[in-house]
């Protein structure tokens, strides 16, 4: 329950407090693909770049609600260091199509880049989707940094299975139409003679 309470002071200091939009001197830099195959793991890695001190940060992954058709985030591993120092001030929450973390150091804070956290996720569906990145940051004077969001697109694209089983005579949408349309031609012919 005191986890709590020091969690939620934290976060009411932060709301309460003047917010401050980051300049160049904070941003999110985000390594993930651009395209993945159905079945296939990725990874996103997230380091957060800084020449500022950094007492507390706030991040989020979202994706769309239709987005758990599409992939899935598996696991999340965070950085150690930073876990360490934050203590019962640290918390990391992932869910299939989303993730959270937050921490908050109250004796040093970070004043160089550092990395913040690696994601698997997993390819279900073909299709687009929008993932989401929003983080807002805090001095050492319990100021909020908003950063702007950042939005990466991901497309899900076929496995090689899916682009060899057609190839070997798998038909696709438009060919099955055309073989159902010459069909009925056909026995029409036959029916009306022509």
């Amino acid at each position: 329950m005191k986890k709590v309470f020091y969690i939620i002071t934290l976060f009411m200091a932060l709301l309460s407090t003047e917010m401050v939009l980051a300049l160049e001197d904070i941003n999110l830099n985000i390594d993930m693909p651009k395209e993945v195959k159905v079945g296939e793991n990725f990874t996103i890695g997230v380091n957060v770049n800084t020449d500022r001190n950094i007492s507390g940060f706030e991040y989020r992954i979202e994706t769309p609600m239709h987005g758990a058709k599409y992939i899935k985030f598996i696991n999340a591993t965070e950085n150690r260091e930073i876990k360490e120092k934050a203590g019962e001030f640290y918390i990391l929450n992932l869910k299939e199509n989303s993730v959270f973390v937050s921490f908050a150091l109250f004796d040093r804070p970070f004043n160089s880049d550092f990395h913040l956290i690696t994601i698997k996720g997993k390819a279900l569906n073909k299709g687009n989707l929008s993932i989401r990145f929003i983080a807002v940051a805090s001095d050492e004077d319990g100021r909020a940094i908003k950063l702007p969001p950042i939005t990466y697109n991901l497309k899900v694209v076929g496995s090689d299975k899916d682009n060899n089983e057609k190839t070997d005579g798998e038909e696709t949408g438009s060919n099955i139409f055309s073989r159902i349309v010459g069909a009925i031609l056909n026995f029409l012919r036959m029916i009306f003679g022509g």
